[in-house]
Formats: structure tokens, C-alpha cells, sequence
């Protein structure tokens, strides 16, 4: 049922069905989008192939409440930090990963691709693309396209240019998102990864399909912070539904390199 009053809410809140997550190290990335779940205790591993990820998968916060006649929805978060600098930090369904492509090839890549079948979301509508780095690329700047499958089913879309490799675009975590051709409004699958030119290192990267759920902005600070969908603002996405399967996880975008964070996302079935 919707939420029609404060006292419905602080309802939901006090049952604590939350998700709770831990990190073992801090983002390397500055300023940009990293992926949190390789940091997760425990660690998810390097993907060898194209995997398609639901709520069981390591990547995921965990425990996510299982859901019975009703709708699982975001109310909140608590978090505990290491770093002064304060966070964005953006809540989404992981659909899938991929690895294994190179940062020194300049041909299309089509390992481990295309990526694998969408079980949630399955028209595309709303997921991004992006590439996530697992060993740190090349320092010579260069870009990037994808060749991918739009929402209403059109396959060989070709993505406008991006860079990759360089400074601030090659660090392990880091998340590089592939725009869309106009019109476009979401991504079934990615086929292939081009790179116009070497980025000087082989290393390894793949491709990230993710759908944003909900995203919260933490103030500077080196201690605690709680965010609600009342009170505190701060807050996008308050209230947004969350599949009962989706491998919910974190994208943190950060000005500081040593922003480490524990806490726990508050949800409620409603």
C-alpha cells in the first residue's frame, strides 16, 4: 500500500528492514564514477565472462529483504565514514558485468560479449552502460565507442566517443559511462568496445549494465551521517521501488581518494 501519512512512515522505518554494506578499502578515483562492490567483505571476483547478476550475487548489499504482496521501497540510509570530503552516492541494480578486454587493442573487442541477457528490466528502459576498469589502464589518453542494442530492440547503435585511459580515466573501480545516441533511453545489451587508439597498457577491463535506483549526497564529514526521505533532504529517488531479485549495490562518486564508507540502506515493504 502507498505511504499516505508521517505516522505510516515512521511505521515502516522503526520494522529495520534494512541492507547493510562494508567496504575494505577506500575509492581510488577522484571526482568520478567507482564501482563500491569490489570492496565489498566479501569481495565479489573479477568476472571471466559476461554474468548476469540477481540479489544472491556477491556484488550485492546484503541481506535485501525478501518481499511478500507488496512493493520493496527506499527510505533511507545510514553510513559511517572515513574521509572529510563527503559523497554521492547513487543506489542501482547491477544487471551485469564483464571482463577481460584489453586497454592495448584498437580493433573491436567482442570478448566475453555481447553481454548477458537482461532477467530484470528486459527492454532496456532506464539501464545504463559503462565500462568498469579492474587493473588499473594505460596512461595515454584516448576514447573509446560500444556497439549495442537499444531499448526498442535496434541492434549495431553506435556510441558517440568517450575517453578512456589517461589520468582520471583509467583507475582501477572506475566506472566510465557510454552515452547514448539521441533518442536512445536505455541499453538490452552491448556487443562490442572499440578503442580509436592504445591506451599504452593491455590491463583489464569489461562492461557494467546498471539501472540507478535511488541516489544520496553525504555532507563533509569523518564520522556518521543518517538520511531519510522526510526530514534531512539530500535525497533523490525517495520511496523508489526495488525489484525483489535486483543485485542492489553502490556507485560512489567522491573528491576524495581516501572516502571509505560502512552503513546500511533503510528499506520497507509497503
Amino acid at each position: 500500500m502507498p505511504i499516505t501519512n508521517f505516522s505510516e512512515y515512521t511505521t515502516f522505518l522503526s520494522q529495520r528492514r534494512n541492507a547493510d554494506f562494508q567496504m575494505s578499502g577506500a575509492v581510488g578515483r577522484v571526482s568520478r564514477l567507482a564501482a563500491a562492490w569490489p570492496l565489498f567483505l566479501p569481495a565479489p571476483a573479477t568476472p571471466t565472462t559476461s554474468v548476469a547478476l540477481d540479489r544472491d550475487s556477491a556484488h550485492s548489499i546484503a541481506p535485501i529483504p525478501t518481499v511478500g504482496s507488496g512493493r520493496l521501497s527506499v527510505l533511507g540510509g545510514r553510513f559511517a565514514s572515513i574521509g572529510i570530503n563527503g559523497a554521492i552516492v547513487i543506489l542501482a541494480d547491477i544487471m551485469n558485468v564483464s571482463g577481460g578486454l584489453s586497454g592495448a587493442a584498437t580493433t573491436a573487442q567482442t570478448t566475453n560479449l555481447p553481454t548477458a541477457a537482461l532477467t530484470r528490466n528486459t527492454n532496456g528502459v532506464g539501464v545504463m552502460a559503462g565500462l568498469i576498469i579492474y587493473t588499473q589502464l594505460g596512461g595515454t589518453a584516448t576514447t573509446f565507442s560500444v556497439s549495442y542494442t537499444n531499448q526498442s530492440n535496434v541492434s549495431g547503435q553506435i556510441s558517440p566517443l568517450n575517453q578512456i585511459g589517461g589520468t582520471g580515466f583509467r583507475e582501477v573501480n572506475s566506472i566510465i559511462p557510454i552515452p547514448l545516441l539521441a533518442g536512445d533511453t536505455g541499453v538490452r545489451s552491448v556487443e562490442s568496445v572499440t578503442l580509436t587508439a592504445t591506451t599504452g597498457l593491455a590491463a583489464n577491463f569489461g562492461v557494467v549494465l546498471f539501472k540507478p535506483i535511488s541516489m544520496m549526497f553525504l555532507d563533509g564529514f569523518d564520522n556518521a551521517t543518517h538520511i531519510d526521505a522526510v526530514s534531512t533532504g539530500r535525497f533523490s529517488g525517495q520511496l523508489a521501488e526495488v525489484t525483489p531479485n535486483s543485485c542492489m549495490s553502490l556507485i560512489l562518486a567522491c573528491p576524495d581518494t581516501g572516502q571509505q564508507l560502512v552503513g546500511t540502506i533503510n528499506l520497507a515493504e509497503v
